[in-house]
C-alpha cells in the first residue's frame, strides 16, 4: 500500500470511529469535533445563540457536489445551534 493510500485509510478509520453528526443546510455530515471549551452567548434577532469556539472537520469528499459552508451560516451539533465565524480549507 502506498503512503497516500495509508494516510487515506487512517483518516477514514478516524472518521469512522470518532465522527459525530453535524447538520448543515438540512443535511447530516459525519465530522470530527475539536472543542476548546470557551463558551458564551450572543444576542441574535431570534434570541440568544451559543458562541462556543470549536473546530469542525468535514471530509472534503462531502463537498464535491455542494458549495462549501459560508461564514454566518448556522449548523446544528449536539442539540445546539452554532454560527460559523471562521473557515479554513486545507
Amino acid at each position: 500500500m502506498g503512503f497516500f493510500r495509508e494516510i487515506r485509510s487512517a483518516l477514514n478509520e478516524i472518521f469512522g470511529e470518532f465522527s459525530q453528526d453535524v447538520i448543515l443546510r438540512s443535511k447530516t455530515f459525519k465530522c470530527i469535533i475539536g472543542e476548546n471549551g470557551q463558551q458564551e452567548v450572543e444576542l441574535e434577532s431570534d434570541g440568544f445563540v451559543p458562541n462556543e469556539i470549536f473546530a469542525v472537520k468535514f471530509k472534503e469528499a462531502d463537498w464535491k457536489d455542494e458549495a462549501y459552508p459560508a461564514i454566518g451560516e448556522l449548523l446544528l451539533y449536539s442539540d445546539g445551534t452554532f454560527r460559523i465565524h471562521w473557515i479554513s480549507a486545507r
